[in-house]
């Protein structure tokens, strides 16, 4: 899952650009922001001009008080603050929205919307008028292998002063999107070939019967037709006898026919709510597409709506790609304000170990793995990384080693690794083990996640077994999670000074070995399973 484009990034700025303005050359000082790049494809032909239609894009003004936003972040006891009082204190302001729609109005573009945080301004225009407000035109590539797509050419400029209010443009190339998690199934081979459902689950890693998440919600970031889903969660209820939790779909684009990720948003859902069963509603944010900028939206929505303080999402995009097209700035900002409000969005680190799943190349060069994923390397998320079950028992003579649970380890395939670009937050800069402290670490926690001892999903309607990946570890910590806060009244705030600094030792059980190629399991924090697995009951009090 995971996977990640072969993508050469046209870095080159493009001197003496300017901004068309309705037909009008702009004066004064134009400035180039995160995701205004060209993006290409190696080998990749220019069939020349794109055929004429509308096209979006999404404009992520910064914070209005960056430096308070980041002291307040760093303190461990900042207190979680309402969506009006996060906005009011940190977010763009309205004069600041008021000069980017202006201008985008003056340059015959149609504002779509402003998000109720201020955060992400939307608007339309058709090729030729977008790429001549931005100094760029749109182009139609062919690759080697025929299929083809649309991507600016040169590097979109905005106006000077309203450049230096954007965090990152998103949408100039269909490129640019975030890739959706791949279900894994078992093939048999080495270790456990048992299949686990939820209640497996409770048992193997210790939840209390009385926490279950009573008073919380979840959510999940999804996308497609997504009817199946809601069934499939209503099954797998019935067959494990589980309560029934609502589910509540959040649409926010137009109707898809697209059912092929369904199966991922099952496992979500149904392990979200599986791992707590006493929650009320699950969230099911229905994105417009995975194109980072409708996932930017998306992950917004859940933030502004305020209707769950944590939620998950399985999918990612090696960490360097996700750079340089303006999705690790533009979601970093809607995942600070969510850290500020005291939500935690849980993230698979990824199924390719410590490599990123293709070479990249900047400029023509080959930088390639290894490398970690993003959203999980995000200093406002929670990576969540993946394990194997060898056995639900400690083997002879191992008991010490594994603390009384299962024998696990490590998984193979799970993400981790050192971030590029994400510096150290102040939760994980004590980490210990084996934790280098040069930039973000990833992950941050674990859970089962090898389909050799993977789950047991309902999919369109049948009961599927040996469903991994860590496209189930992070929904599954959600619902750790859930229970936690339903434990506290929902007042535990941001999960990450919680991981790191409340919880005990005693609260995880330390992965000491496996490996994902290039780092290796060990004694306390280490970049394949992170502090460990948790004993739920421990993790539920210890916070």
């Amino acid at each position: 899952m995971h996977g990640c484009s072969r993508l050469v990034v046209g870095a080159a700025l493009a001197a003496g650009v300017t901004v068309g303005c309705a037909g009008t050359a702009v004066a004064g000082p134009l400035g180039a922001v995160a995701g205004s790049a060209q993006l290409l494809v190696r080998g990749a032909t220019d069939l020349g001009p794109a055929p004429a239609r509308t096209r979006a894009i999404t404009l992520v003004l910064a914070p209005g008080h960056a430096s308070g936003l980041a002291s307040f972040l760093a303190s461990p006891d900042h207190p979680s603050l309402s969506a009006a009082q996060s906005t009011a204190r940190f977010g763009p302001t309205a004069a600041t929205v008021a000069a980017v729609t202006g201008w985008a109005s003056s340059a015959g573009l149609h504002v779509d919307s402003v998000s109720p945080d201020r955060e992400l301004v939307h608007v339309s225009g058709s090729s030729s008028t977008l790429g001549a407000a931005l100094g760029v035109r749109f182009d139609r590539f062919e690759r080697s292998a025929g299929s083809t797509f649309v991507s600016s050419v040169g590097t979109a400029r905005l106006p000077g002063a309203i450049a230096g209010q954007a965090t990152a443009i998103l949408g100039l190339s269909d490129l640019s999107r975030i890739t959706p998690a791949k279900l894994y199934r078992s093939a048999g081979g080495l270790g456990s070939t048992t299949s686990y459902g939820p209640q497996d689950l409770w048992s193997l890693y210790g939840a209390p019967a009385g926490e279950t998440g009573a008073g919380q919600q979840v959510s999940v970031i999804g996308s497609g037709d997504l009817s199946s889903v809601r069934t499939d969660l209503s099954t797998f209820e019935s067959h494990f006898g589980l309560p029934s939790v609502r589910f509540n779909e959040i649409d926010l684009g137009p109707a898809s026919s697209d059912t092929s990720e369904a199966g991922e948003y099952d496992l979500d859902t149904q392990y979200a709510t599986g791992m707590a069963p006493g929650v009320s509603q699950v969230n099911v944010y229905d994105a417009a597409s995975l194109a980072d900028a409708d996932t930017v939206t998306a992950v917004d929505r859940w933030v502004t709506d305020g209707l769950s303080d944590q939620a998950s999402f399985s999918a990612g995009e090696c960490e360097l790609l996700a750079q340089l097209d303006g999705f690790v700035p533009a979601l970093d900002a809607v995942l600070a304000t969510a850290a500020a409000q005291g939500k935690s969005l849980f993230v698979s680190s990824g199924d390719s170990g410590s490599q990123c799943p293709v070479l990249l190349g900047f400029n023509g060069l080959p930088v390639g793995a290894p490398g970690v994923e993003y959203p999980a390397s995000s200093p406002s998320a929670i990576g969540v990384g993946g394990t194997s079950i060898v056995s639900a028992t400690p083997l002879l003579g191992l008991s010490l080693l594994f603390g009384g649970g299962p024998t696990e380890l490590g998984w193979y395939a799970g993400g981790g690794g050192t971030s590029l670009f994400e510096a150290t937050p102040s939760w994980q800069q004590g980490a210990g083990g084996s934790f280098l402290g040069i930039r973000r670490g990833v992950p941050d926690v674990s859970l089962d996640a090898d389909p050799n001892s993977g789950y047991d999903v309902v999919i369109s309607g049948v009961l599927s077994t040996g469903i991994g990946g860590t496209s189930a570890s992070a929904p599954a910590w959600q619902g750790i999670w859930a229970r936690a806060q339903a434990a506290h009244g929902g007042t535990l705030g941001f999960a990450g000074p919680v991981i790191y600094g409340t919880e005990p030792a005693s609260a995880f059980r330390d992965i000491v070995l496996g490996t994902n190629t290039l780092f290796p399991a060990t004694t306390g924090w280490d970049y394949v399973t992170g502090r460990g697995v948790p004993d739920i009951s421990a993790f539920v009090s210890g916070a």
